[in-house]
């Protein structure tokens, strides 16, 4: 299949061995420094155009009905002062990802730069890692004997030196991607903004996903 599911499919040594020499060290050289990745998304611009679920779409090639990265759509207030609410979802790269912890054979494990990724040559589909995500951001792939699939950051994209695909084809730039240990330009500021929401209030896994919403209904 296209690079991103080749990578997954790696054997567990290979994957390990990105793991421990951090051989991932997207945007840019790394300078001896293990980067940490994160995304921030402005709810303030999303529009729920939904291109950067098209674009997720046909870089990951997912199975029809199954999305690496979706927008909930969601109506806040009452008529006539209510409005919609755009809110894309996908896995948060958790920094404790309880998807880790379920999955018994070691096939989803954590690299040095913090993004969660899936080996599929050690995944049994049994679907313990999808059923541990408070996020429901994984699913198993019924065209591929139900391995476990998600969101990776687009790793093959990283290895380059480019951005997530949704982040690249947002028109509205309402996804923000970047290093937490060097943050630099529009991503340092939103981290300086102190104003960023988890996921989910009621839920602590250290989610590198974060959130920004000043409106009100």
């Amino acid at each position: 299949m296209e690079q991103r599911r080749s990578f997954l499919k790696k054997s567990g040594l290979v994957m390990l061995g990105l793991a421990a020499s951090t051989c991932i060290s997207p945007v840019g050289p790394a300078l001896g420094k293990t980067k940490k990745y994160a995304m921030i998304v402005d709810l303030d611009r999303c529009t729920g155009c939904q291109s950067c679920v098209i674009a997720c779409k046909a870089q990951n090639k997912t199975t029809k009905g199954f999305f690496n990265t979706k927008i909930e759509i969601r109506e806040e207030g009452k008529f006539p002062n209510s409005t919609l609410k755009f809110t894309p979802r996908q896995c948060n790269q958790c920094e404790d990802p309880p998807c880790v912890d379920a999955c018994g054979n070691d096939a989803t494990f954590k690299l040095a730069n913090g993004i969660v990724v899936t080996d599929w040559g050690r995944c049994v589909g049994d679907g313990a890692c999808v059923n541990s995500c408070p996020y429901g951001a994984r699913f198993l792939d019924p065209e591929s004997d139900n391995k476990a699939d998600k969101c990776d950051f687009c790793v093959s994209r990283l290895e380059k030196g480019l951005e997530p695909e949704c982040v690249e084809s947002c028109p509205s730039a309402a996804r923000i991607f970047g290093d937490l240990t060097s943050p630099k330009d529009e991503f340092a500021s939103y981290l300086k903004s102190k104003n960023l929401q988890p996921p989910l209030m009621d839920v602590d896994t250290g989610a590198k996903v974060f959130y920004r919403d000043s409106r009100k209904v």
